[in-house]
């Protein structure tokens, strides 16, 4: 594998994502590649710890109100219970992932595994870059367009808080909008893994592409890691019995696929065709326009560099 110091360690690669980018779904798809172990979201749960705390000190609008409510009494639910869905495999408790922790289990090599892949939200480690294992990695992103990806999220959050206004007058949460939005974390991660000199030239995916061209875009990325492709890659088991495999916490898988973030890409077999149209500027509701904005140059930039489907 390209840019690892050491043949006899396990590579890891990053898969670096933003919310609502598809980037569950492709690590589903690249956990049933030959030999990888895959991670999911461990740092964002140390990330969320770090903000839940900061919350509780908070006088929080109505709908952060209800939405946080709402994870918190699924959490107590879920900790409470006997057993859940993913029960019997290697996630972890939620309280054993600090940044420390996990910087250390990242470094530990995997019985049986060629290729150790970690999934995860760039906002919630860019400002933590010493957090990351110090063995030979790879970093690569998952970009998603602005306007799909935060339609989709305020779309998410109306769905977990069962919203029953008029969705033009929902408003995406302050308070979210500062902690996943305030900066670009895919752009700065990305930024900040080149100017570290960790990776000259990360490999950028558009979602869209991956969507649109699987074979293509997959047998790029991995022949770039180093890693040979299978025509079987581009499909695989849709049950949810391979998420047991994965490494990451219990309780945030669990949650996540309860309250509608993963349940379609922890369900999925495939990548399908694109069939939405690109939504234009002047249809995005105002309390996300601004965020779309902020989020637009970091994107164009990132696009600039990503694998082609030609």
């Amino acid at each position: 594998m390209a840019n690892s110091t050491d043949s006899n360690r396990q590579p890891r690669v990053f898969l670096w994502g933003a919310s609502r980018s598809l980037s569950t779904c492709f690590a589903k798809c690249l956990s049933f590649v030959d030999g990888v172990q895959m991670w999911h979201e461990p740092y964002l749960v140390a990330h969320t710890a770090e903000g839940a705390s900061q919350f509780s000190k908070m006088t929080l609008g109505k709908d952060m109100a209800t939405l946080h409510g709402i994870f918190m009494s699924e959490l107590m639910q879920i900790k409470g219970a006997k057993a859940n869905e993913f029960t019997g495999g290697k996630l972890e408790p939620m309280e054993n992932f600090t940044y420390p922790w996990i910087k250390s289990k990242l470094e530990e090599e995997e019985p049986g595994k060629k290729y150790i892949f970690v999934k995860e939200m760039a906002y919630a480690v860019y400002k933590h870059l010493d957090s990351l294992p110090d063995v030979p990695s790879r970093h690569t992103f998952l970009i998603r367009h602005p306007y799909k990806s935060l339609t989709s999220h305020r779309r998410l959050i109306m769905d977990i808080i069962k919203y029953q206004g008029d969705p033009a007058e929902f408003k995406f949460p302050s308070e979210m909008e500062a902690d996943t939005y305030g900066e670009d974390g895919p752009y700065e991660m990305w930024k900040r893994i080149r100017e570290s000199g960790r990776e000259d030239t990360p490999i950028v995916i558009d979602a869209d592409d991956l969507m649109n061209h699987p074979e293509k875009i997959i047998k790029t990325y991995l022949e770039a890691l180093g890693i040979p492709f299978r025509s079987s890659y581009i499909t695989w088991d849709g049950s949810e019995e391979s998420i047991k495999n994965w490494r990451g916490p219990l309780e945030w898988a669990v949650l996540g696929r309860r309250l509608g973030i993963f349940d379609k890409a922890f369900g999925s077999s495939c990548f399908l065709p694109q069939t939405h149209a690109m939504p234009k500027r002047e249809d995005l509701t105002p309390d996300i326009t601004g965020i779309v904005d902020r989020l637009m140059p970091g994107y164009q930039e990132m696009y600039k560099h990503r694998i082609k489907p030609e």
